[in-house]
């Protein structure tokens, strides 16, 4: 990645490098999920900032993958113990409230796209995903977290409104639409 220079290139690698997740036997992903964030963690401070957007795509290119891994697999029951370990791997690395070696840019990035990520991963919105669960290492950095901006980050996450009504049982399909007035009355002074 470092070497990268072509931005199509380098958003290939990233795919790439990422897409190795959909390849590994079973037991090897959390492991190769964990040396990822692993290595981010420790190098993030050493990324100069010519270089900061592609290893930025490639931490979306990661998130993704781990969502997209449960999300292939329907995400089932069998797999609960290994979902609640990548969520354990999220706690712990890129988004441990107090740990002072992770960088809050890494905290940042990560919280900025976590909605995203899962978005993609539930297009069909099948109600399926265990959303509350898959939530909480979000809300563990907002509850905990020293430092108010990463409180505040994670907070604007949460309040995303997608999160509304994401498996259809929230309240937006009880509520009728409200009539809307499209002709413009000036400024109110």
């Amino acid at each position: 990645m470092w070497m990268c220079d072509k931005p199509r290139t380098q958003q290939q690698l990233a795919r790439d490098l990422a897409g190795l997740v959909d390849i590994l036997p079973e037991e090897i992903v959390l492991p190769f999920l964990d040396a990822f964030w692993t290595t981010m963690a420790r190098e993030w401070l050493g990324i100069d900032v010519l270089r900061m957007d592609k290893f930025l795509y490639l931490v979306r290119c990661y998130v993704n993958a781990g969502w997209r891994h449960f999300a292939r697999r329907g995400w089932r029951e069998e797999d609960e113990a290994q979902l609640e370990g990548y969520l354990q791997l999220l706690r712990n690395i890129p988004l441990n409230p107090k740990d002072g070696k992770i960088p809050n840019g890494m905290r940042y990035h990560v919280i900025d796209i976590y909605i995203d990520e899962l978005d993609k991963a539930d297009e069909k919105r099948e109600g399926k995903m265990p959303l509350e669960q898959l939530l909480k290492p979000v809300r563990v950095i907002e509850s905990e977290s020293p430092t108010k901006s990463v409180r505040s980050r994670a907070q604007e996450a949460l309040n995303d409104e997608r999160l509304k009504d994401w498996n259809g049982d929230g309240e937006a399909d009880a509520q009728e639409p409200a009539e809307q007035d499209d002709e413009w009355h000036g400024i109110d002074d």
